[in-house]
């Protein structure tokens, strides 16, 4: 199987076949850029056909799990984009959700602090996910002018926890 070798996060494979993607940028409680949202999306793709990884854990490094889309990286650059480049990123995150809800392998989203905004999206893509009573969860996306819609979060939501 071909060898996963993330620029944006951490990627490790245990001897019994658990992968652990850790979000590595502990300094701005691991928020999300661009080529990170783009690169976690294929690697959860690229997981379809891999026998090698059994199972899969997301975390985030240091005290939080992830903060959501940079402020400065993304949210900024979100404000000056035309209606075509914001159907793009927005269809990209959206996949990011899909790739982790239709990998085969049992997905865990391991939480700590900060659970924000894509961050909060991406613990509900996962099968199951276990939080430390430190876990702070907020749903950001209308403070930063994107729809509460964004990457799934209003139809996911209620099938975990009910309307």
């Amino acid at each position: 199987m071909a060898k996963i070798n993330p620029e944006n996060f951490l990627w490790e494979l245990d001897d019994e076949g658990v992968a652990i993607v850790t979000l590595n940028r502990p300094e701005r409680k691991n928020p999300l850029t661009f080529d990170s949202y783009a690169e976690l999306r294929d690697t959860f793709r690229s997981l379809v056909n891999n026998q090698d990884v059994k199972a899969i854990v997301i975390t985030g490094a240091g005290e939080n799990f992830c903060s959501g889309g940079d402020v400065h990286e993304i949210i900024g650059p979100l404000t000056k984009m035309d209606m075509q480049d914001l159907l793009k990123f927005t269809r990209m995150t959206g996949d990011l959700v899909k790739a982790i809800r239709h990998c085969p392998q049992p997905v865990i989203g391991a939480i700590d602090g900060i659970c924000a905004g894509a961050g909060a999206a991406i613990a509900m893509a996962c099968d199951l996910r276990y939080g430390t009573a430190r876990t702070k969860t907020a749903f950001l996306f209308t403070r930063v002018g994107l729809a509460g819609a964004d990457m799934g979060a209003c139809a996911i939501l209620p099938r975990l926890i009910g309307q």
